[in-house]
């Protein structure tokens, strides 16, 4: 059975990963698929990046939803932990509603979109982008904070005995 600390360890694991990898994509792959479309696209089109963050994103939910059903005990977690939850289901929401729909219709070969407005849309998908960023950003340092407040008292009368 997964412990108080190990469900936040797990989950500041996957939000930092997810961070990470989505900056390292806005700063240095997904600025080139924009510069000349179409021709720009093809390494967007022959790449799958739902096979890096699917699993991060559902890790990240899972240790999410997990730190905070082990950590209800203790109330200074558990409002770091909803708050960041809340965040992170508002990427989740924003992805659904606006960004996995534009990038698939920008990136997709059959795109009706003249060059210079699947460039103009990129370049725009980058920017709002930077949000979802400082939100998983932001839900990874209250789930960081999270674990430096101490336990439930449940967990730490379980660890003595």
């Amino acid at each position: 059975m997964m412990g108080p600390d190990t469900a936040i360890a797990a989950s500041t694991m996957f939000l930092g990963t997810t961070v990470g990898a989505g900056v390292n994509q806005a700063l240095f792959t997904m600025p080139k698929w924009f510069a000349s479309p179409p021709e720009s696209l093809a390494p967007a089109r022959s790449r799958a990046p739902a096979a890096l963050f699917v699993p991060l994103q559902v890790g990240a939910l899972a240790g999410l939803v997990s730190a905070l059903a082990l950590n209800r005990g203790s109330r200074e977690r558990r409002k770091l932990l909803s708050i960041a939850l809340g965040l992170y289901g508002a990427t989740w929401l924003s992805t659904a509603v606006y960004f996995a729909p534009e990038i698939l219709r920008l990136t997709s070969k059959d795109t009706e979109l003249p060059p210079s407005e699947i460039a103009a849309r990129g370049k725009r998908w980058l920017k709002l982008s930077w949000g979802r960023h400082l939100a998983l950003a932001a839900a990874w340092v209250l789930a960081v904070a999270a674990l430096g407040q101490k336990p439930p008292r449940r967990a730490l009368g379980l660890l003595r005995g």
